[in-house]
């Protein structure tokens, strides 16, 4: 495809502002006490003021460069979107969805089938998780792969088109519901180890933002987030822990609840309204107080986005706890032009979140299926030092069993910092050499990251390294025209014209 390609109205790197000090000392458009005591009633609930954040706010009190970002994210995670559209288990659900097909009222992304519009969510969902290579907020979780898929799928279900004015400001307004969600839980730090409920929020995303493009009023919404609350709270990790699917087909849960949750309050269906402090299932009940954040559900909201303040675009199909030391581990490769096999041992130091990606040590260390490998830090470190990359060839069965990776990975060392400030980045990576050469390198921020954004030409081609993995080819010329929608979002009249150049399926 063409190289010359720009993002209309694309900010310069830098231009979203380093987040306030915190507290913020901002009058919230949306009040609410906070933080709030467990015992309080559900009437002044933060569920209710994220509702209204997510209805009442005006597309022009959004920052431009917070449009800008989301304009990135929602290309970014299209383009993760096409590859896993034939990534392991994804035909098969696409299958079984146009085998029950239905009242066609959304499009299978790519494919092309038209289908019930929770069941087109249902299997885009997946499509946009399976080779995890989605955006991840520091302190948000996984963001833009929970609510796009979902609201693409819901687009023949708004009574006129919907034009992408209308899907950034939802799209916006419920990725930041998301982020706050995770964040006033302090998720990416303990959901990996504590056992605690995992990404419970990603259906609320999702709801949220197709309730807001839908014009659904705030209590409609409110009602919405409550039922898939009912339905989600009780994520737990062992989907990461046993290596198993569904650490991607909980999206296509989690996109099949949220649209039917916003249409059943048209039926008169209600949802809890406690969502974080109501008894006796609030989620502020599931963990204990000492180290959440419940003021992070409120603070500034309207005013201060933190979707801006910490959103990474993934360079590699991985757990994002993994993203440090393969970019450490390459960096020292090709600086240093190291063969692998002069490597007599590697180190590396995670942060207490990143020991999912190296604990236990008997499953990360003899990682067998995708899933195991997308989660261990040794296969990671392994593949990036023998290939000096990342990439979705190197998550094939033959590639995860090869010998001199298995024998590399028997020299690789992790231990963790409990103190690292960083979830995510920083984690420093030491290569020894037969020779007794140390080589030390620390990536303060892997590529993609706010503070080391992509560029317009990165995300270019990450499109067009996602591309080859499509279960549907796509010419040059869909890609170039899907980069130009995504650019001048703002100013598309009519959202399914994007579906139009995801499908090129359509009819086959």
């Amino acid at each position: 495809m063409t190289d010359n390609l720009i993002l209309a109205g694309e900010a310069p790197a830098g231009a979203i502002p380093a987040p306030a000090p915190s507290p913020i000392p901002v009058t919230s458009p949306f009040p609410v006490t906070s933080p709030v005591p467990v015992t309080a009633g559900v009437a002044d609930d933060p569920a209710g003021a994220l509702a209204r954040m997510v209805i009442e706010t005006p597309y022009e009190a959004i920052p431009a460069a917070v449009i800008a970002l989301a304009k990135r994210a929602i290309l970014d995670t299209l383009s993760v979107l096409i590859a896993g559209s034939s990534w392991e288990v994804v035909p098969g659900i696409v299958d079984l969805v146009a085998e029950w097909g239905g009242a066609e009222q959304g499009t299978v992304l790519v494919y092309g089938h038209r289908v019930p519009a929770p069941m087109a969510a249902f299997a885009n969902g997946v499509m946009a998780r399976a080779i995890d290579m989605g955006d991840v907020h520091e302190t948000g979780g996984h963001v833009t792969e929970w609510n796009v898929p979902t609201m693409l799928s819901a687009l023949g279900l708004a009574d006129r088109p919907v034009t992408g004015r209308e899907f950034l400001a939802a799209y916006v307004t419920g990725a930041e519901l998301s982020v706050r969600c995770s964040a006033a839980l302090n998720m990416p730090r303990y959901q990996p180890v504590a056992g605690i409920p995992g990404e419970w929020y990603g259906s609320l995303c999702s709801a949220a933002s197709v309730s807001r493009m839908l014009g659904r009023s705030v209590d409609e919404t409110w009602n919405a987030l409550g039922i898939c609350y009912s339905v989600h709270s009780l994520s737990e990790h062992s989907k990461y822990a046993e290596g198993t699917q569904m650490a991607r087909v909980q999206h296509s849960f989690a996109g099949d609840t949220a649209i039917k949750a916003v249409l059943l309050t048209r039926r008169g269906v209600t949802g809890p309204r406690g969502i974080f402090r109501g008894e006796p299932a609030g989620i502020l009940r599931h963990v204990g107080w000492d180290d959440v954040n419940p003021e992070r559900l409120t603070d500034g909201l309207g005013t201060r986005w933190h979707l801006a303040e910490g959103l990474s675009m993934k360079p590699y199909p991985a757990c994002k706890f993994t993203h440090s030391f393969i970019a450490s581990t390459i960096t020292l490769m090709q600086r240093h032009a190291i063969d692998h096999r002069m490597i007599a041992r590697i180190d590396a130091v995670g942060s207490n979140g990143a020991r999912m990606t190296f604990e236990p040590a008997q499953a990360k260390w003899h990682p067998v299926t995708v899933p195991e490998a997308m989660f261990s830090a040794p296969y990671a470190i392994a593949t990036a030092a023998i290939e000096q990359r990342f990439f979705l060839d190197d998550l094939h069965p033959a590639e995860i069993a090869r010998a001199d990776k298995r024998a590399l990975m028997e020299r690789i060392h992790i231990t963790f910092d409990a103190a690292n400030p960083q979830e995510f980045e920083g984690f420093p990576v030491a290569i020894t050499l037969r020779d007794g050469t140390v080589h030390r390198c620390t990536t303060p921020f892997t590529k993609g990251h706010t503070d080391n954004p992509f560029s317009t030409q990165d995300q270019i081609a990450k499109l067009a390294a996602c591309a080859r993995f499509a279960a549907v080819p796509f010419a040059d010329e869909r890609l170039a025209e899907l980069v130009r929608l995504c650019g001048d979002l703002e100013h598309v009249p009519d959202m399914q014209a994007v579906v139009d150049v995801l499908t090129p399926g359509r009819g086959a």
